[in-house]
């Protein structure tokens, strides 16, 4: 396979971004914005939305401390969107899931999304359209990949190198 120039995955990356960006981010902040939903909270809707998680899992996954989480969780639970319980083995632990409501919030988002990109794609031939969902859920799992192994690797060299590195 031929290599692509650097010139030319970049020119690619950047209009892909910011179209993206326009038709995609620029939606969901208009729909969270219309759902009365900080970011923050809806984050948290779609990581619950893969299934119930332990507060503490949650707050890893979206990488904030556990006062924040509980403070995120307060104001989704007031809004009905999710559930919070503690588990049977340990009272201890709680347990966060989204509620009936929260879950067909966070489906009204996907189907927005989807409508977006289906109406987007309509220009092309069908068989270019397939072509480019088969590509894009390869390059998926290749940048799933690639996170996969920069975690790792971040997580496994020596915390001096990490605290040296922490801006590059």
């Amino acid at each position: 396979m031929a290599e692509t120039a650097p010139a030319e995955v970049e020119e690619v990356l950047t209009n892909f971004t910011e179209v993206m960006s326009r038709l995609m981010i620029d939606q969901y902040q208009q729909q969270i914005t219309e759902l009365e939903l900080t970011l923050p909270q809806a984050q948290v809707l779609r990581v619950l939305r893969r299934g119930p998680l332990p507060t503490g899992q949650l707050a890893a996954e979206l990488r904030i401390s556990a006062p924040a989480i509980t403070q995120l969780t307060d104001r989704l639970l007031r809004k009905e969107l999710i559930e919070r319980r503690a588990t049977a083995d340990d009272r201890r632990c709680v347990i966060v899931a989204l509620s009936e409501k929260g879950a067909r919030l966070v489906d009204q988002f996907r189907q927005r999304r989807r409508e977006i990109f289906t109406r987007a794609l309509g220009d092309l031939s069908k068989s270019d359209q397939k072509q480019v969902i088969e590509v894009l859920g390869r390059v998926v799992r290749a940048l799933e990949s690639y996170e996969s192994g920069a975690v790792a690797g971040r997580n496994h060299r020596p915390l001096a190198h990490r605290q040296n590195n922490a801006v590059g």
